[in-house]
């Protein structure tokens, strides 16, 4: 496992060659990415910290994580 991102709201987390987690930390909610979705975000994931100087920020990555929310159908309840 290889945690890509982990803010106050969000945590993303790699399972290389299985998928990748995404857990809205303030809604207690996640999903699991596989196959041609997991790629797609970890490219995604990728692009956006070489387009920037520095580390993006956490209100852009948040921003990001977002637009994922209506994939967050399962309710965490250990993590």
């Amino acid at each position: 496992m290889n945690v890509l991102y982990d803010s106050r709201s969000w945590y993303v987390a790699d399972y290389p060659g299985c998928g990748v987690e995404l857990v809205d930390k303030a809604s207690k909610r996640g999903t699991f990415l596989e196959g041609h979705m997991a790629q797609k975000m970890r490219a995604s994931i990728s692009h956006i910290y070489e387009d920037v100087d520095d580390e993006p920020s956490d209100e852009s990555m948040d921003e990001f994580f977002g637009y994922f929310d209506a994939l967050l159908t399962t309710p965490v309840t250990l993590h």
